[in-house]
């Protein structure tokens, strides 16, 4: 990916008296403040509910669109660790992560310093190739770094947690992200990917 753009969704709070929780609202109202944007088609993202609560559905086919959000900086200092439950439905065959042409990840969620020049990103992504805790520098930006936090082939829901603030601290030397963004992209591929998210919220335990 040779850019990032972001823009805003909806969110919900928690706090309990030993701890605090940001959530991200997938519910039919969250999702109206949703926006996407991207080149040539579009990643195609649809919400739904099940008896466990609401979760949100990507589906890409030689596409590469995100949706995300602003936040505060000064929230990881409350809460520095980020929950992530994905499902894969539809992983990729036969690419490679760590070139240029195989650079297209099924599930995953960025954070960091995000701006039109510089930002500095972490990829928190699901690879079916590269073993959990796998990083590198992303081939088509030095300022992104993917970071392979699941390699669950399953195809069923699954969670990961992860200090985010210290990634952030190792990776480029920052304690604070002013956005989270979802992202499943096909587009040097060409394939088609199918991907769920549910329950992505920071917390302080």
């Amino acid at each position: 990916m040779r850019f990032f753009v972001y823009f805003l969704c909806s969110l919900l709070v928690f706090a309990t008296a030993n701890s605090k929780e940001f959530r991200i609202d997938f519910t039919d109202k969250g999702m109206k403040l949703f926006k996407k944007r991207g080149f040539g088609k579009k990643t195609v993202y649809t919400n739904n509910q099940d008896d466990k609560g609401w979760y949100l559905k990507a589906e890409a086919d030689g596409t590469a669109t995100g949706l995300g959000m602003e936040i505060d900086k000064e929230l990881l200092k409350e809460m520095p660790f980020l929950n992530i439950t994905f499902k894969i439905e539809k992983d990729f065959t036969n690419i490679d992560q760590k070139t240029k042409d195989g650079h297209d990840w099924t599930a995953r969620v960025m954070v960091g310093h995000g701006k039109k020049i510089g930002s500095k990103l972490v990829s928190l992504a699901h690879s079916s190739f590269l073993e959990e805790g796998f990083i590198q520098t992303s081939p088509w930006t030095k300022g992104s770094r993917d970071y392979v936090v699941s390699n669950d082939k399953s195809g069923e829901w699954h969670t990961r947690k992860i200090n985010i603030k210290e990634l952030l601290e190792k990776t480029h030397g920052i304690s604070f992200t002013n956005f989270i963004a979802i992202f499943s992209d096909s587009n040097n591929s060409k394939q088609k990917i199918i991907a769920y998210y549910r329950d992505i919220y920071f917390s302080s335990e």
